[in-house]
């Protein structure tokens, strides 16, 4: 198992090891304990360019996931990368009636399972099966972790 973690922030302190040792146990809970990914933490300026340049959607979102199987390499072993901006994570939180580190793993679940083919854009079956696998995963990620430092 091999996470590659890297934060791009300044203004955010994040605890990196409990950042890395959750991403295992969601990877773990998936079904995928010797997976491989890649986690980055970003601003709103470095998630907007992510955005409009591989989405064509010129705003800040939360969550990206990039599968490699979707770039045409066939891997079990590299799942792909997980974006998630932080200011938006937390700016967002109280919408869902999350705490910012509720909401924290709540979009590093999502992404770990773009990378694993769920995809809620798809169909609204798909979008259900989806949320039940979050819930599910959430629900064996206890206690809640604190990810801000």
């Amino acid at each position: 198992m091999a996470i590659w973690f890297k934060t791009h922030l300044r203004r955010i302190s994040v605890r990196t090891k409990t950042i890395q040792h959750v991403t295992q146990s969601i990877l773990e809970q998936a079904g995928q304990p010797t997976a491989q990914l890649s986690l980055s933490l970003v601003g709103k300026t470095r998630m907007r360019r992510l955005n409009r340049t591989y989405r064509g959607r010129d705003y800040p979102t939360d969550v990206l996931a990039f599968p490699m199987k979707n770039m045409g390499v066939q891997t079990e072993v590299f799942l792909g990368d997980v974006v998630i901006c932080m200011p938006v994570a937390i700016g967002q939180a109280a919408r869902f009636g999350n705490t910012p580190d509720q909401e924290i793993l709540r979009l590093l679940i999502h992404g770990i399972l773009h990378l694993l083919g769920y995809d809620h854009e798809h169909s609204q079956q798909e979008a259900a099966r989806m949320q039940r696998k979050e819930r599910a995963v959430s629900k064996k990620i206890s206690p809640n972790p604190r990810f801000l430092a």
